[in-house]
């Protein structure tokens, strides 16, 4: 009989014949080439993976200098009235008094964060072409920002202004760059914008005014409308009237500091009024050309502080009208008629005087002879 074939076994004993051997061949040829393929993915994933470390960085370092621009805003304000109260005395310039405070506190925020960032990742960071070593702290290093990358303002992106805090900006076109083998980011920072709040600061246009008798907290007048139904301002501060209780209500309300967070009355809420003064000129004890008017805010003065200089005259009590130099007069408003007729009185018992604009401003009448509504 003829061989066709030679059978060939291997080394385990099964046995492959010539045709098999064959098709084994591709497989192997393809194992070789997928070999490569994964290789060629491996080196393509380092490099994707590393990309998006270096981008998950820069998103890191924006949204640490977003974060620590409020908070060191929030930091300079409390510093700052501090300052002012400590030392019984107003601050000449207080818009440069925040900005200075607030550059520094942020650069010790942004370069504590960095040094961590570059620690954790493994790549150099630079913010305004300064580099910040993994090994620096924020008592050694502390230049990546200037005053001159800051300002401080109470108007948001949109121009829209805002009574109750206010901006720390930095400036659009700080240079950054994130490196590390070989991959670099470099780019400029848009502008950034850290909300500070003011509120729960102490007023010290109150307490220096008042030759430190008093003192007051800055917290929002809740009931206060921009706009209401008819398109207008309204305060509501007399939304309602009942002569017999002698109460004005939310004036009432507003004067007493009702349900404020201190949980300490009296205590007036404070609201916005074109013509008072904003956070930066209550810190400076008057008025800085080219404030927005939407800044400003007032509150009450409770009781007469000034009883002894003022004696017995019939001073407004709004803010900026009885610390005025000279003081702005006022008169009383009256609930009731005839023999029944009464002042109304803030919550210490002081008959409250107001001026005949900020009456008219607040839709506040001379007098009330019935309930109301």
């Amino acid at each position: 009989m003829e061989t066709i074939g030679i059978d060939k076994m291997d080394e385990k004993g099964y046995t492959i014949t010539p045709m098999a051997f064959l098709l084994l061949i591709p497989v192997i040829i393809f194992a070789v080439a997928f070999g490569d393929i994964v290789n060629e993915i491996n080196q393509y994933s380092t490099i994707t993976i590393g990309s998006d470390v270096t981008g998950g960085t820069v998103s890191s370092i924006y949204s640490s200098i977003s974060a620590g621009a409020g908070d060191s805003g929030r930091y300079a304000a409390y510093m700052a009235t501090r300052e002012t109260i400590d030392r019984q005395n107003f601050l000449p310039n207080s818009k440069e008094t925040i900005r200075n405070i607030a550059t520094n506190q942020l650069n010790a925020h942004v370069i504590d964060a960095c040094r961590k960032l570059s620690i954790e990742t493994g790549r150099d960071i630079y913010i305004n072409n300064v580099l910040i070593p993994a090994n620096s702290t924020n008592q050694t290093f502390n230049t990546t920002f200037t005053t001159d990358d800051i300002t401080v303002e109470q108007v948001d992106g949109y121009g829209n202004t805002d009574p109750y805090g206010f901006y720390v900006v930095v400036r659009a076109g700080v240079p950054i760059k994130v490196v590390q083998s070989g991959q670099v980011f470099e780019g400029t920072l848009p502008e950034i914008r850290g909300y500070a709040p003011i509120q729960g600061l102490e007023d010290p246009y109150i307490w220096i005014k008042s030759k430190f008798r008093t003192r007051n907290a800055i917290y929002q007048y809740p009931y206060f409308e921009e706009s209401n139904y008819l398109g207008m301002v309204d305060y509501h501060f007399n939304d309602s009237v009942v002569i017999n209780d002698l109460s004005i209500q939310n004036l009432q309300y507003c004067l007493n500091g009702t349900d404020n967070p201190e949980n300490y009355a009296p205590m007036s809420y404070y609201f916005p009024n074109p013509n008072g003064l904003n956070f930066f000129e209550r810190l400076q004890g008057g008025k800085i050309n080219g404030e927005p008017a939407g800044s400003r805010l007032s509150t009450f003065v409770i009781g007469d502080p000034l009883s002894d200089v003022y004696k017995g005259a019939t001073i407004s009590k709004i803010d900026v009208d009885y610390y005025k130099s000279p003081p702005v007069s006022g008169t009383n408003i009256i609930l009731g008629t005839g023999s029944n007729a009464r002042p109304f009185r803030d919550p210490t018992g002081s008959i409250f005087y107001l001026s005949s604009n900020y009456k008219t401003l607040f839709g506040l009448k001379d007098s009330y002879s019935n309930d109301y509504p």
